[in-house]
């Protein structure tokens, strides 16, 4: 009974082979031919063509298929590398420009944001609104500006008539990125700082 599989696996492995080749020549065949009708037809095509055209063929295929098959190796990153990674990209300023829409906190000049999270550890900074010249803030901070929200009150009326009070949530903070500061508003910057004594 194995005997019986062995061979049967042999005969289709033969004749994948056999199509596969009859592809290369260009020969048409019918999905379902069998063994014998195939290998005939091959046959008969090889000896009509010359040899070398055939080696040729199978060459450049085989060259084809080896650049298809070739996996890419990626060298995986290390946890040590990745929290570094990710610490850097946390911990990149970035100049924004943001206006508070929270009517609660309408009279609020500034307010002190903290976001921490197990890989890069805590970031806390002060963001003053409505700078004019923008505010550098961490990547991770402007990151969590951007998903808050708070939630306002409205009056509607409803189908008898009463005031009814609704709450929606809303976007806490208009965020506008600005461009970083060029090496020129650098140096203006510091050259100011430092007539003003702000750097420690």
């Amino acid at each position: 009974m194995f005997e019986q599989e062995e061979d049967k696996v042999v005969m289709q492995d033969e004749l994948t082979t056999l199509k596969d080749r009859a592809k290369q020549l260009g020969i048409s065949h019918h999905p379902s031919i069998g063994l014998e009708k195939l290998k005939a037809k091959v046959n008969a095509a090889m000896q009509d063509e010359p040899a070398e055209d055939i080696r040729e063929s199978i060459a450049e295929e085989a060259i084809t298929a080896k650049q298809v098959i070739t996996p890419i190796i990626k060298k995986e990153e290390t946890k040590r590398a990745r929290r570094v990674r990710l610490v850097k990209e946390a911990s990149r300023l970035v100049r924004v420009r943001v206006a508070n829409m929270n009517p609660n906190k309408k009279e609020w000049e500034g307010d002190i944001y903290t976001v921490s999270n197990s890989v890069v550890g805590t970031f806390k900074k002060y963001l003053l609104y409505n700078a004019e010249d923008g505010w550098h803030m961490p990547n991770i901070i402007v990151k969590h500006l951007q998903e808050r929200k708070c939630q306002v009150f409205y009056t509607i009326k409803n189908s008898r008539g009463a005031k009814v009070r609704k709450g929606k949530l809303i976007k806490e903070l208009s965020i506008e990125i600005l461009p970083n500061l060029t090496p020129k508003e650098l140096q203006d910057l510091a050259t100011r700082q430092a007539m003003a004594n702000k750097i420690d």
